[in-house]
């Protein structure tokens, strides 16, 4: 299998794989800064036993058309932990939905626990003819020569910057997103979405939904970015525990996968603007979402 292959794959492959290998610690992350914003973050923790859990809420549109309301709609890493309290915080938020990206692989092995009030859309992401779970498994079994042939001379990063770029031009996944947006729209209530880390399609589905919102391009990076110290303490559990595995002798190679770096989502953006020239007519075109689903949904998440 080549590199070239892994790249049309899923990047949830390699999370997978490392969860099998160390189900306690993973997470994404490495330092990274975020770019210059418009105004502050005011996105705010749904604190639940979730690092990478967050409201959307209070990020700004441009030309003074208001912010996304606290509470409308909520991004997250998986819940496959979650206490009973959590479970009632999710109910007391008032989520009506999740909708989890993850592929069959991911979720049969780690379900989340739900409360039973709130139901849950299986809308996964990832390429069903290159299952790259077992792929990334031998990654961590193959040791440090394998490693560095397949990470080292910035293929970790090549390998991420790729991945985005498929999000946007793989058919299903783009149908994904569009679901995802649709559902968004039209429940009567919060809607809460994650995959495995709640880092890579969780953060392009924000990306998305932000730039459908009219949230500046710097908010929509410093909300990206963010998972980085959201997941900052379990990430280094999952290095220490690579290199105590004695499989891993350089961590560093495992950074660009674990974490989020700008350049990855500048590939979507660069993919969007190649095939379909801007965001709108991919809003329109890649995604088909019409101009009532985008009032939906300012109608919806922003406060005027």
């Amino acid at each position: 299998m080549t590199i070239s292959r892994a790249v049309r794959g899923s990047v949830a492959g390699l999370a997978a794989a490392l969860i099998a290998v160390f189900p306690a610690t993973l997470t994404p992350a490495a330092a990274d800064t975020p770019i210059a914003v418009l105004q502050a973050p005011k996105g705010g923790s749904l604190e639940i036993s979730a690092p990478n859990a967050r409201d959307l809420g209070g990020y700004p549109t441009q030309g003074g058309g208001g912010k996304i309301k606290p509470g409308s709609v909520y991004r997250s890493d998986a819940l496959n932990k979650i206490t009973a309290a959590d479970q009632q915080a999710l109910v007391s938020a008032g989520i009506v939905k999740v909708i989890d990206f993850r592929s069959p692989t991911e979720s049969g092995a780690n379900p989340d626990k739900l409360p039973s009030s709130i139901p849950a859309q299986a809308l996964p992401i990832y390429d069903p003819n290159n299952d790259f779970y077992v792929f990334f498994g031998k990654l961590v079994q193959g040791g440090p020569e394998m490693q560095q042939q397949v990470l080292g001379n910035g293929g970790g990063a090549k390998y991420m910057s790729d991945y985005y770029a498929w999000m946007i031009s793989d058919a299903t996944a783009r149908a994904q997103f569009a679901t995802a947006l649709k559902e968004i729209a039209n429940s009567s209530g919060p809607v809460l979405y994650h995959c495995t880390a709640g880092k890579d399609r969780t953060g392009l589905m924000t990306a998305i939904l932000m730039s459908a919102l009219g949230v500046p391009r710097g908010q929509i990076y410093n909300d990206y970015l963010a998972s980085n110290d959201k997941l900052a303490a379990s990430n280094q559990a999952t290095l220490d525990g690579l290199v105590a595995s004695g499989r891993v002798t350089d961590p560093s190679l495992f950074e660009p996968v674990l974490g989020v770096s700008r350049e990855f989502l500048d590939s979507s953006f660069h993919q969007i603007d190649a095939s379909y020239g801007s965001f709108d007519n991919f809003l329109a075109s890649g995604l088909g979402i019409d101009d009532a689903t985008v009032a939906a949904l300012k109608a919806k998440l922003l406060d005027r």
